[in-house]
């Protein structure tokens, strides 16, 4: 049945920077709010609906689109306590702001840029003026966000075990501290462009956060949540989405927003949640020839979790499979600080003798030189010798064999290729039994299988369908587009000349949250990370946040999991939900002391 495919798209897939992203169920066990939905009331299209398409040049007339939405009323047993609220979905229109005057007093003369989908669970039983909301974004750039709502973040959880949709209460939804919509981008979900304007044009760093940032704008205006603290979720591709659509919020300020029922003033944005963010695509070194040092950490928690090599420094198989984590984390605190200064050495030596090298033997020469005189050093004190090093990151990595003089490449692949990338890495790490999976270093896949998470091709939830016609009285006459694989090969990096710093900006988005601490130093930040996920590594956003002289405002925090934080694929997940706690009910500077507490719930690491 059509359901069932949802635990296989959700298994594999949360779209992310290398073309999807890693998910999974949660438990089965029910919560005591399990119930079973009941059968769908026929439910008729919402009059004037598009179908929408979703190609580069596609887009949809602006009077066929309706922003007239639909809810319904539903519950959630959460920690003992029944919950209302209201799920809704539907359209809501972003207009251009900027080219707009302040506060126009209506839309007739503004241009209509993107129809963009939306679903909402609201609580409407408290007062909104301090009554948090959370906008979630998915990755890709590509993704739809109906993955991180349904068994993730939001309310519900679907039974794995059912043929039919049957719904169970999500014990992990962050309904509790705020109010959540999730976004799809223009070219996902059921987001389209609106004439003249096509889907394309919004395909781009800062054009995608432009038109989002006009969505948050509209809907703010539109349910009068102008004083609401406003916070953004964006799960890997998000890491350089949220950044953008916060910087330009907070440059915007209250500029745009009509006036509040409460007549209070405008809360502009509190905080940032980035859930496996990529920051910088240039540090990414299987898009570039950057240092891979960046990923050794992660390559050694890949090893350690898989028994290999033997001498993994005190980190067993066992204390990362079947061992309590809480007794864990003081162990794996100290492992990784070793291997994060191995990491630094990695980085220092690539600087000095890495630089060029590829496979191409032309490229060799510095390396091939290093690798003839065993006691070479460079001008800084403290490398270590080839031999050393060598051995260091076979006895890591678990990768190749321990060092003999007169090896040759063929007999290495360390020697072949010491900046070895994510996917190089798991294309070697065990090959008698398959390959890693990028998204979770964890698993393995058959040699000849395409990883999910670098397929291309477009992928339609039929699940969402029925979910929306359900429990929200919600029937497109779209499909719902959970992955436009067009869009990844598609973006464009480059920033607009026009935005300040622009020629600091390709393809990341560190200035962006620079800048938006700059003008707003109270925001908050909060970084998460799974030590197993070869497709954004964590010690590479460490590096990169300190590098920006981030580090003392944007704790970094990791766990056991894999891309995508999120229940049943994260050992001990009440740490993460212990962590999120500090953010929503923290202001900045507790929250920071809070979630930087030794062990507080992961390898915190400033």
């Amino acid at each position: 049945m059509a359901f069932r495919l949802y635990w296989l798209l959700l298994a594999v897939f949360l779209a992310s920077c290398s073309g999807g992203s890693d998910s999974g169920k949660s438990d089965s066990t029910a919560s005591s709010g399990t119930f079973t939905t009941p059968a769908p009331k026929p439910v008729q299209p919402v009059p004037g609906s598009a179908v929408f398409a979703y190609g580069l040049h596609d887009a949809v007339d602006r009077l066929a689109v309706s922003e007239t939405p639909s809810s319904k009323a539903q519950t959630i047993n959460l920690k003992g306590n029944v919950i209302p609220f209201t799920a809704t979905a539907g359209h809501m229109i972003a207009y251009d702001w900027e080219s707009a005057p302040p506060k126009p007093a209506d839309l007739a003369g503004l241009d209509a840029q993107a129809a963009i989908f939306y679903t909402a669970y609201t609580r409407d039983d408290l007062p909104r003026e301090t009554r948090p909301v959370t906008f979630v974004f998915n990755g890709g750039p590509g993704g739809a966000s109906a993955v991180l709502d349904l068994d993730f973040l939001g309310p519900k959880k679907a039974d794995p075990v059912s043929p039919e949709l049957r719904l169970l209460d999500n014990p992990d939804t962050l309904l509790d501290k705020t109010d959540l919509v999730f976004v799809d981008p223009v070219g996902t979900g059921y987001s389209t462009a609106i004439r003249p304007h096509e889907n394309a044009d919004f395909w781009g760093v800062d054009s995608d956060a432009e038109v989002l940032r006009d969505f948050i704008t509209r809907y703010v205006n539109l349910t009068g949540r102008q004083s609401s603290p406003k916070y953004i979720y964006g799960v890997s591709y998000g890491g350089l989405r949220a950044p953008i659509i916060g910087r330009r919020l907070i440059e915007s300020g209250s500029r745009d927003y009509m006036a509040g029922p409460d007549g209070k003033p405008a809360n502009i944005l509190a905080g940032l949640i980035l859930n496996s963010p990529m920051l910088d695509i240039k540090t990414d070194c299987s898009r570039s020839n950057f240092s891979c040092g960046g990923a050794l950490p992660t390559y050694a928690m890949v090893a350690a979790y898989h028994g290999k090599p033997a001498g993994r420094q005190g980190l067993t198989a066992e204390d990362l499979t079947t061992a309590d984590p809480a007794s864990v984390a003081p162990k794996i605190a100290r492992f990784l600080s070793d291997v994060r200064a191995f990491a630094t050495t990695f980085n220092s030596l690539y600087r000095a003798v890495f630089p060029g090298v590829s496979q191409a033997a032309s490229d060799r020469i510095n390396w091939d030189a290093y690798l003839k005189a065993p006691n070479w050093s460079v001008s800084d004190a403290g490398q270590p010798n080839a031999e050393d090093f060598l051995n260091r990151l076979y006895t890591l990595t678990g990768i190749g064999k321990p060092y003999q003089k007169g090896d040759m490449p063929k007999d290495n692949p360390w020697i072949e290729t010491p900046n070895l990338n994510s996917l190089q890495f798991l294309e070697r790490f065990d090959p008698a039994q398959g390959k890693l999976f990028i998204n979770d270093g964890r698993k393995f896949l058959p040699r000849q299988t395409i990883d999910p998470m670098l397929d291309r091709t477009d992928i339609y939830y039929d699940f969402i369908k029925t979910y929306q016609a359900s429990f929200m009285n919600y029937k497109p006459t779209s499909e719902y587009l959970g992955l436009n694989g067009r869009i990844i090969d598609n973006w464009n990096y480059l920033p607009d000349p026009r935005l300040p710093g622009a020629e600091r900006r390709f393809a990341t988005s560190l200035p962006d949250m620079a800048f938006a601490l700059t003008l707003n130093p109270s925001l908050k930040v909060l970084i998460q990370h799974g030590y197993y996920d070869l497709n954004t590594v964590f010690h590479q956003t460490e590096l990169n946040i300190t590098r920006a002289g981030l580090a003392v405002k944007v704790p970094v925090k990791t766990y056991e999991g894999g891309h995508g934080i999120l229940p049943g694929k994260t050992r001990s997940y009440e740490h993460v939900m212990q962590d999120l706690d500090a953010f929503y009910a923290q202001p900045q500077t507790n929250m920071i002391a809070a979630l930087n507490a030794p062990l507080a719930g992961g390898d915190s690491h400033e």
